[in-house]
């Protein structure tokens, strides 16, 4: 990787200030095939509601990408959604 979490998580932070600013509804966490970026992604977000005092709703949307129910890095859904939940 090019970059670091703490570079990564500033950087959706910092898309969450801009798109809380422009009146956005809600956010939509597109993870293409990369969970590790959909969590960074997440943790802005809880970081900044809870720095904001604000919460809207949050959406995530993985990428399966055939009939054996995995991710393009191929994760199950349930690894998935474990690797999302982790703390």
């Amino acid at each position: 990787r090019g970059c670091t979490w703490d570079e990564v998580v500033k950087a959706y932070y910092e898309q969450c200030e801009g798109l809380m600013a422009g009146g956005v509804d809600l956010f939509l966490v597109e993870t293409i095939f990369d969970t590790l970026n959909a969590k960074a992604a997440l943790f802005a977000i809880d970081k900044f509601f809870a720095a904001k005092g604000v919460k809207i709703p949050v959406f995530v949307s993985g990428t399966i990408v055939d009939n054996s129910g995995r991710t393009l890095s191929g994760q199950t859904n349930e690894a998935f959604w474990n690797s999302l939940a982790h703390n």
